[in-house]
């Protein structure tokens, strides 16, 4: 599929970059303002240039945080389940309020882009959302794992009966990743992880605090492991 160039930028380019030719365009106005020599007049004008230079260069044909939260947020609002009313035998075994976990998080993986942010963070191009709905006796869940420069995407459903689950863990894995040959950044990725079946595993990304681990146990109370 087709990426989108600005969306691209957005991870490349120092999103510095825009408020750095802001300040130049300020020290730029201020000493020709001041107009104290032909020196700091050469100086300005050399100034407001790179400053237009700068700010051009940074924001424009590149993607912005608010175009990624859109895209990730119109993901979420695309998982809906009207199997659950229109399926005879999955109505029966849906509660009536039935609870509703939801898990996401940025994917890390070699080959992906990626952009820390202000506070340190890392992001990258591709975003995982899942939705389950806690059946009388399964849980039901759809993942949706999507590319943030592009339309391309990739949908899972899976229904795991309580029975079949082997066991619920938390994974912590630090990784070295980036776009080109050599890894630039290291980040810490946190899954929690169902086994069922004959050793099959899907993993839910889970943002990484105090409580995960209790998160788990109460999930397993949940489904009687």
């Amino acid at each position: 599929m087709k990426p989108d160039k600005k969306m691209i930028n957005y991870f490349k380019k120092w999103e510095g970059m825009g408020t750095l030719g802001i300040g130049l365009l300020g020290v730029g106005f201020l000493l020709l303002w001041l107009g104290m020599s032909y020196f700091s007049y050469i100086l300005s004008m050399l100034s407001i240039l790179l400053g237009l230079a700068a700010f051009l260069y940074g924001n424009i044909g590149r993607g912005n945080a608010t175009q990624v939260d859109d895209t990730i947020k119109r993901h979420w609002e695309s998982i809906r389940f009207p199997e659950l009313e229109e399926d005879a035998s999955l109505r029966k075994r849906t509660p009536k309020n039935a609870e509703e976990l939801t898990f996401e998080g940025f994917e890390m993986r070699n080959g992906l882009y990626f952009k820390k942010k202000k506070d340190a963070s890392v992001i990258s191009s591709e975003y995982t959302c899942v939705k389950a709905i806690v059946l009388t006796d399964a849980l039901y869940l759809k993942k949706c794992t999507f590319s943030l420069i592009s339309e391309e995407k990739s949908t899972q459903t899976v229904e795991i009966l309580f029975s079949d689950i082997r066991d619920i863990e938390v994974v912590r894995e630090t990784l070295m990743v980036g776009h080109g040959e050599k890894p630039q950044f290291r980040v810490k990725t946190c899954h929690i992880v169902i086994t069922h079946g004959d050793g099959e595993r899907i993993l839910l990304p889970k943002q990484e605090d105090a409580y995960v681990e209790e998160y788990v146990q109460d999930l397993k109370k949940k489904f009687g492991i």
